[in-house]
């Protein structure tokens, strides 16, 4: 029995082992691309290619982020993508946790057809949408404009359900209460439920951000004008027409890592709290 229980153990132990190495190794492909980056961000352009690479610059140029965004006024991509990326934010925090309550605590007939709907346009891939969606866009007149940016992405059916999941977590006493009291049912959703939610906005918020902030296709195929460009766009622009300066080019996409770092930083305390707890009940 004894010589049972230490092969058991020596198997745990191996496991344990070989996870951690495996960890180990997926980290170490995942980080050194990032490190190469920084560095030669950081390097002129003449070092960038050296081999074997030098992972301490000889020299560091600061001018790599001072002549594309001064210069080639990278400034207002930021600014846009900053834009746009808080707005889709705000109103899809606004609008999902809206729908999430009234799918969660609301009682009406379609109530669970109209879920399920949600979850179908889930299943849709983005390209199965995005040329009706175009066409529609284009026939209203938003193409090169924040609207045409911001408008179909406002609501997603993702933050709908992520809502929905939660809001159906709290208890129904509370808005129970808030009936006999005699609160509007929009009262019980500022001052009773929304409160209660605030770790899943927090969890939302910082999805929703960094989703908008990286997205590319659909501002690429809205966004035609340099003047409402946004980062991703933008460093892809970059890339084509000053496609020698790869040193301004890894500049960038180095700055344009910084907001939604930051944006983690800020919030990922309640992206552990809403992914803690955020049920997935039916």
């Amino acid at each position: 029995m004894i010589v049972d229980r230490l092969r058991r153990l020596a198997a745990r132990q191996l496991t344990v082992i070989l996870l951690t190495l495996f960890a180990a190794v997926l980290a170490f492909l995942f980080v050194v691309p990032m490190v190469y980056v920084v560095i030669s961000s950081l390097k002129p352009l003449d070092q960038i290619f050296e081999f074997p690479i030098r992972w301490i610059p000889r020299t560091v140029s600061w001018d790599n982020f001072v002549e594309p965004m001064v210069g080639k006024r990278f400034y207002i991509y930021f600014i846009n993508s900053t834009f746009v990326a808080g707005t889709v934010t705000a109103t899809s925090l606004f609008f999902s946790s809206l729908a999430g309550y009234s799918l969660a605590k609301m009682d009406f007939k379609g109530r669970n057809g109209l879920f399920v709907l949600v979850l179908m346009t889930m299943m849709l891939p983005i390209e199965v949408t995005m040329v009706p969606l175009a066409i529609i866009i284009r026939h209203m007149g938003m193409m090169n404009t924040y609207w045409g940016l911001i408008v179909p992405v406002m609501i997603s059916p993702f933050a709908i359900f992520w809502m929905r999941q939660f809001m159906i977590t709290v208890p129904n006493d509370y808005a129970d209460a808030g009936r006999i009291d005699g609160v509007s049912e929009f009262g019980i959703f500022y001052r009773l439920i929304l409160p209660l939610a605030t770790p899943a906005l927090g969890a939302l918020a910082i999805f929703s951000f960094m989703t908008n902030w990286n997205s590319l296709i659909w501002p690429l195929i809205v966004a035609t004008k340099t003047s409402i460009r946004t980062v991703p766009v933008a460093i892809i622009q970059f890339e084509g027409e000053f496609f020698s300066l790869w040193n301004e080019l890894y500049a960038m996409a180095v700055i344009s890592v910084l907001p939604t770092l930051i944006f983690f930083l800020i919030l990922r305390g309640r992206l552990i709290r809403g992914m803690a707890m955020v049920g997935i009940k039916g």
